[in-house]
C-alpha cells in the first residue's frame, strides 16, 4: 500500500480538531487548476467540466479524503486535484487519467510548504514522472531503494513522509475513478488486524500486537474533542508508545531518530525520538469511556496514538496500524 489516501497530520492550538480538515477543501475546480490540469492532459482549460459534486460524494468524500475536486472532458479524460500532507502541511497535486484505458497521464506538484532541500527532488521529472502510465487498478506503495514493481514509488531520500503523503493522494484519485469511471468498489485503505508493523527501509521488520500493549502498564488520561460535531470528552486508557517500541527493541529509539505513525484511514503523523522519550507524553490508547476504541468498521479492537506535548497542543493518529521508522 501506501499510505493511502491522504495523509494529513491533525493538529489544534487548545484542544484536538477531530475530522473536519477536509471538509473545506471540497469546493471544487478553479480556473488555475483547471489550466494545470490542461496542460497535463494537452488540451484547453474549458475542455474540463467540474464534476466534484457528482462524483465526490459525502461517502466517498470520507473515503478519499485527499481528494478536492475531479473533472473530466467529452474525450473521456479526468482531472483530479489532490491535497494530502506532507511533512509540513498540504502538498496540493493535479493528475491526469485516461479514461479508456486507466492509466495516468501525467502529475503536477502544484503547491507545498516543504524545506528548499526536498523541493528540488519532489519537483524535478525524475520523480513526479514516476507517477505516469501507472494503471488506477492498482494503488501505489512506496519502497526504500529499487522499484521491483510498476506500482513500487521509489521514496524521495530523507523524505519519506512527503513522498508518502504524494503517494497517497494519487492513490485517493486512482480510487476515486475506480468507484465513479469504472463502478468498483475501491478499498479505502488497510484493515485494522490488531496489530502495529513496524517498517524500516521500506521492509516490515516485525509486529506488535494490541494483545501484547494491553499488558503493559496503562494510564488514563482524560481529555475534550472538538468536531464539526460539537464538544466530545474522553476517558483514555493506554501506555506509553517506548514502552510498544521496547517490546519489539530497545535499540530503536536509540538507532532511529523518529518514526511516522500511519493510520488504516491514511492519516500520518511523524513523532521523533525526543517526544517519545519524553516523559508523559506520547501513548497509544485503545480504550475510551472504559469500552474497546472502534475500528473503522465499527468492531472493537483500534488503537490511537496521542502526542500531548506539541507547539501547536495535541496531536494524534486513529485506526493506528503501522510504524515507519525513520534515520
Amino acid at each position: 500500500m501506501h499510505r493511502k489516501l491522504v495523509m494529513p497530520i491533525l493538529l489544534i492550538a487548545v484542544l484536538f480538531i477531530f475530522n473536519g480538515c477536509n471538509e473545506s477543501q471540497k469546493s471544487g475546480l478553479s480556473e488555475d487548476e483547471a489550466a494545470e490540469l490542461a496542460a497535463i492532459a494537452g488540451v484547453s482549460a474549458e475542455d474540463f467540466t467540474d464534476i466534484s459534486g457528482e462524483a465526490i460524494t459525502k461517502e466517498r468524500a470520507e473515503k478519499f479524503e485527499a481528494v478536492s475536486a475531479m473533472a473530466r472532458t467529452e474525450s473521456g479524460l479526468y482531472g483530479f486535484i489532490m491535497r494530502p500532507i506532507g511533512y509540513n502541511g498540504p502538498v496540493t497535486l493535479a493528475l491526469v487519467i485516461d479514461g479508456e484505458s486507466g492509466k495516468s497521464l501525467g502529475l503536477k506538484i502544484l503547491h507545498h510548504e516543504e524545506t528548499e532541500h526536498y523541493v528540488r527532488d519532489m519537483e524535478n521529472d525524475w520523480f513526479t514522472g514516476r507517477f505516469s502510465n501507472k494503471s488506477a487498478a492498482q494503488y501505489l506503495q512506496v519502497v526504500k531503494v529499487e522499484a521491483k514493481n510498476e506500482y513500487d514509488i521509489v521514496s524521495i531520500t530523507g523524505a519519506t513522509v512527503t513522498t508518502e503523503g504524494i503517494v497517497g493522494g494519487v492513490n485517493a484519485a486512482f480510487g476515486l475513478f475506480r468507484e465513479y469511471v469504472w463502478n468498483q468498489e475501491a478499498d479505502d485503505g488497510p484493515p485494522e488486524t490488531g496489530s502495529i508493523a513496524i517498517r524500516a527501509y521500506g521492509v516490515i521488520i516485525g509486529h506488535i500486537t494490541l494483545d501484547e500493549i494491553k499488558e503493559l502498564p496503562s494510564v488514563r488520561r482524560t481529555m475534550s474533542i472538538h468536531s464539526s460535531a460539537g464538544v466530545t470528552r474522553h476517558d483514555f486508557r493506554g501506555t506509553l508508545l517506548s514502552n510498544a517500541l521496547d517490546l519489539f527493541s530497545s535499540d530503536i529509539t536509540k538507532d532511529y531518530t523518529g518514526l511516522l505513525t500511519v493510520g488504516a484511514d491514511g492519516y500520518m503523523s511523524p513523532i521523533t525520538m525526543d517526544e517519545v522519550l519524553m516523559e508523559n507524553n506520547v501513548y497509544i490508547m485503545y480504550e475510551d469511556n472504559g469500552e474497546p476504541l472502534p475500528k473503522r468498521n465499527g468492531q472493537p479492537g483500534a488503537m490511537r496514538v496521542v502526542a500531548l506535548d506539541d507547539m501547536f497542543g495535541e496531536r494524534f493518529t486513529n485506526y493506528l496500524i503501522e510504524f515507519i521508522l525513520e534515520d
